[in-house]
C-alpha cells in the first residue's frame, strides 16, 4: 500500500525542557507538532502496565470542525495484519490449520501453490508480489485470478518481500478453516474477548460520531480528502478501524496471554530466520531500542502501534492525516521516556516567492519528483519511491525522516540564471540523486480505456487557456464508452480519480465515461484540490 503526503514545513530548535514530568513532555512535544500543523490524531503512551498519557489533537472532520477525541475511531491499515495473522496461528493452536499447509490445499491450481505454505504467508517469504489495486480485489475469485498471472517475485521461501497479498490469501483461508467469515473470525477470537468494542470493519459505511474523516492533506485553510476504501480493498491487509484505546486492550490482551500461549506468541514476536518481520509482528530499532508491533499507513490515516519489551512501554499514535512526522514524534516520545533530549518543531514561512521557485516536475536518471509548494507546506511524490511532506532547515533546504529515523535531505540549487532549478537527494553528506527542473507545472493528462490510446497513452494532453494557465483544457476530444483518470508527465506517480462526492483524489476510482465528444476542462486553481469538468459537445 502506498507510503506519505502532503505536511508542514518546520525547522528545529534544540530545546531542552527542565522542571516538567515525562507527561507534560510529552504533551508538549505533541503539542507543538499539532500547532504546526504536522500531527492530527490520537495519542496513547503506557508504561508498565499503566497509562502515562492519552490525548488527542486537532480536528475530526475539517468542514465541521469537529475535534478528535480519545474514542475517535481511525483506519489502522497494515496494523490489521497482526490480527489477522494471531487468528491464523490461534487457528493453528486449535489444529484447524497448520502452518505447514501447503497453498494447494486452498488453491489447487495457484502457482507453485505445493510450495508455499501457511507460514511463507503470515512471514512474507512467498514471493507473492503485491496486490494491483482495488479493481483487483473486488472479491476472492478475481483476486485469486489476477495475482496468479503475476510473476513471482523471488522462489518460494528463499527471499523475503513485503506483499498485501499474502495476507489476502491469509485472510481467505482463515475464511475456510474456521468456517465463518474472516471479519466474523476476527471478532470472534479477538474482538469480542478482548472487549473491543471500538474496532471493526466496514469503515466506509460506518456511521458513529467519533468515525473521523482521512486527509491526504491539511491545513488551517486548506484540505484535500483521502479516498476510503471499499471493504474488500485491502481485506485482511489492512481494512480494520479502531482506537488508541482499543489498540492498548488488545496490547495487554496479548501481553496477559488471553488469546495465544506463551509458546505462540514467542514465536509470533521473533524475527522469522533472518528477516526483521515475525508471524504477523514486525521488530525495529528505535533510539537504540528493540521494539516489535506493525505499523499502518494509507490514504488519510497512519497507525503507530509498537512495544518496548525490554522496558515495558506501549507507544500508539493513530492519525487522520498521513503525515510521516508520526515516526519522529515516536522517536522524541521514546527519547523523553529515556530523559534523552530532544527537538521541538517550529513552524516557518517558506514565502510565496519560494513556493513558486521550488513547484513543479524535477527529472532524475530513473525517476520523477513532483514538488508542490502551497499555504508553507512542501510536499514531494517520486517514481516508485514515495511521497511526503518536508520539514525545512532554510528557505532551499528541506528534510524527511524515514520509518527507520535516517534523515533525506531534499537540497534546492540555483543554476546558472539563479533560480532553484536543480534538486540534490543527500544522504550522510553524499548527493545520491540529482534531478532537474523541466517544467513549472506538472505536465497534466488524460488517460484511460475511454480514450483512443486506452490506458497506456500516450495520454490526451491538457494545455493551458489563453486567459488562466491554472485552467488547463482539451477540446473536442472523441471518447469512447470506458473510464478515465488524469495523470501527470503521462506516467503514474501522480494520477487523480474520484471519491464518492466525484471530488478528484490520488488513488481514487476511475471515472465512468459515456461515448461522445468532450471538452475536458481541469482547474488547478486551489492546486492541493483539483476539479474538473466533462462537458458533452451535442
Amino acid at each position: 500500500m502506498p507510503k506519505y503526503l502532503f505536511f508542514v514545513l518546520v525547522i528545529l530548535t534544540v530545546v531542552k525542557v527542565q522542571g516538567q514530568t515525562k507527561e507534560e513532555k510529552i504533551n508538549t512535544l505533541v503539542n507543538t507538532y499539532s500547532n504546526t500543523d504536522r500531527f492530527n490524531g490520537s495519542v496513547l503512551i503506557a508504561e508498565k502496565g499503566k497509562i502515562i498519557f492519552e490525548k488527542s489533537f486537532g480536528i475530526q472532520d475539517f468542514q465541521t470542525k469537529i475535534k478528535n477525541t480519545n474514542q475517535s475511531k481511525y483506519r489502522i491499515y497494515s496494523t490489521t495484519k497482526t490480527f489477522t495473522a494471531t487468528v491464523a496461528l490461534l487457528l493453528n493452536e486449535e489444529g484447524k490449520l497448520s502452518l505447514n499447509d501447503k497453498l494447494s490445499k486452498y488453491y489447487p491450481d495457484f502457482p507453485k501453490g505445493d510450495s508455499i505454505t501457511i507460514e511463507n504467508l503470515i512471514t512474507h517469504t512467498s514471493g507473492i508480489p503485491g496486490d494491483r489495486g482495488p479493481e483487483s480485489t473486488k472479491n476472492e475469485d478475481i483476486f485469486i485470478k489476477s495475482i496468479s498471472q503475476q510473476p513471482f517475485v523471488f522462489s518460494p521461501g528463499k527471499g523475503w518481500g513485503y506483499s498485501n497479498s499474502n495476507y489476502y490469501i491469509l485472510g481467505y483461508i482463515i475464511t475456510k478453516a474456521s468456517g465463518m467469515p474472516y471479519p466474523k473470525a476476527i471478532q470472534h477470537y479477538i474482538l469480542d474477548p478482548l472487549g473491543m468494542k471500538d474496532t471493526g470493519f466496514g469503515f466506509k459505511d460506518l456511521k458513529d460520531k467519533n468515525k473521523t474523516t482521512g486527509y491526504e492533506y491539511l491545513s488551517p485553510h486548506n484540505y484535500r480528502e483521502a479516498v476510503v476504501y471499499d471493504y474488500d480493498h485491502p481485506h485482511a491487509a489492512g481494512a480494520m478501524y479502531s482506537t488508541v484505546e482499543d489498540l492498548y486492550k488488545f496490547e495487554e490482551g496479548i501481553k496477559a496471554y488471553k488469546i495465544l500461549n506463551k509458546e505462540t506468541l514467542k514465536k509470533a514476536q521473533t524475527p522469522f530466520k533472518t528477516y526483521d518481520f515475525g508471524y504477523g509482528w514486525h521488530r525495529q530499532i528505535i533510539k537504540g531500542r528493540t521494539t516489535i508491533g506493525h505499523d499502518g499507513a494509507g490514504p488519510g490515516f497512519i497507525s503507530r502501534f509498537i512495544t518496548i519489551p525490554d522496558e515495558d512501554i506501549s507507544i500508539i499514535i493513530l492519525s487522520n492525516l498521513k503525515d510521516n512526522s508520526v515516526f519522529e514524534m515516536t522517536d522524541k516520545i521514546i527519547a523523553i521516556l529515556s530523559g534523552e533530549k530532544y527537538d521541538l518543531p517550529k513552524k516557518v514561512n517558506i514565502g510565496t516567492k519560494y513556493e513558486k521557485e521550488l513547484t513543479g516536475l524535477y527529472q532524475s536518471k530513473n525517476s520523477f519528483f513532483y514538488i508542490l509548494a502551497n499555504d508553507n507546506i512542501l510536499s514531494f511524490k517520486e517514481t516508485n519511491e514515495g511521497e511526503g511532506i518536508l520539514f525545512t532547515e532554510s528557505p532551499a533546504k528541506f528534510y524527511i525522516n524515514n520509518q527507520i529515523g535516517d534523515r533525506i535531505y531534499f537540497e534546492f540549487k540555483p543554476d546558472s540564471k539563479g533560480k532553484n532549478t536543480v534538486l540534490n537527494i543527500v544522504i550522510k553528506d553524499k548527493i545520491v540523486k540529482e534531478a532537474k527542473k523541466i517544467d513549472d507545472h506538472f505536465l497534466w493528462g488524460v488517460t484511460g480505456s475511454a480514450t483512443a490510446n486506452g490506458w497506456n497513452g500516450p495520454d490526451i494532453k491538457l494545455t493551458p487557456t489563453e486567459k488562466n494557465e491554472n485552467i488547463l483544457e482539451a477540446k473536442n476530444i472523441p471518447l469512447k464508452s470506458g473510464q478515465i483518470k488524469f495523470r501527470g508527465n503521462n506516467e503514474w506517480t501522480l494520477d487523480l480519480g474520484i471519491n464518492d462526492n466525484n471530488q478528484l483524489v490520488q488513488y481514487g476510482r476511475n471515472i465512468d465515461v459515456e461515448p461522445g465528444t468532450y471538452d475536458i476542462i481541469f482547474d488547478t486553481t486551489n492546486p492541493v484540490r483539483p476539479s474538473y469538468q466533462l462537458i458533452k459537445k451535442k
